[in-house]
């Protein structure tokens, strides 16, 4: 009888052994943060630069979406971005050159189907404005503009991965600007959510940033397949 009754006493221990591991088992430590934007953007910048490229996926709303890739040593980018129901538009921004590809049947000449964005010719500007636009959206430099203030932090899962969602405001005419940004633990940016007020309602901009340290292909059109960008009349 008593091997019996310690036999059952075995088994129960047992079967509680699992539970009470779990019970027992020490949660996971807390992800360092960031007082300070400042020190936060200079801990991003500097894993960023180690892993030296980036392709970030870009939702600007009803203005459309694109995807640029970004080498973090001099931020120079390659972007496709489709406005809205319109055709795709690819840019390379060089460090000493814009260039866009035009959609096929829209260029000058059909044999060249990239433009060198002329800042000293006014369509040429206007052009590279957007694609500067479309880059400072991805580029993680621009991720807390300057005067950010950050007004909160938490720990957050975002596909998969631990993060820290820092919140911040941005001061501006009316209304601040709001800043979520959410940070892996070797402190790179995993998503960017920028909130600006609007008429007619709040321009939301968010970033996914992925693919650290792939190759990205950041190589500026041959010559012989750049056209000449048209002056505007008058």
């Amino acid at each position: 009888m008593r091997t019996k009754r310690v036999a059952a006493a075995g088994l129960a221990l047992a079967a509680l052994s699992g539970p009470l591991a779990a019970c027992t088992a020490e949660p996971e430590p807390a992800m360092r943060s960031f007082d300070t934007p400042q020190a936060l953007a200079e801990a991003n910048l500097v894993a960023a630069e180690a892993r030296r490229s980036v392709v970030v996926d870009l939702d600007l709303g009803e203005r459309g979406r694109g995807t640029c890739g970004l080498r973090t040593s001099d931020f120079a980018a390659s972007c496709r971005f489709a406005p809205g129901d319109a055709e795709e538009v690819s840019y390379v921004l060089a460090p000493d050159a814009v260039f866009a590809r035009i959609p096929p049947g829209r260029a000058p000449d059909p044999g060249k189907p990239w433009l060198r964005l002329d800042p000293d010719n006014p369509l040429g500007r206007a052009m590279a404005d957007v694609a500067v636009r479309l880059r400072d959206a991805a580029d993680l430099r621009e991720a807390l503009p300057e005067g950010a203030r950050i007004t909160g932090r938490a720990e957050e899962e975002v596909a998969g991965r631990r993060t820290v969602r820092y919140t911040a405001e941005v001061a501006g005419d009316g209304r601040p600007s709001v800043v979520r940004l959410w940070v892996d633990a070797d402190d790179l940016p995993v998503r960017r959510e920028v909130r600006t007020p609007a008429d007619g309602g709040d321009a939301v901009v968010v970033a996914d940033y992925r693919g650290w340290g792939e190759p990205v292909e950041i190589t500026p059109p041959a010559p012989e397949q750049v056209g000449e960008l048209p002056a505007l009349p008058g």
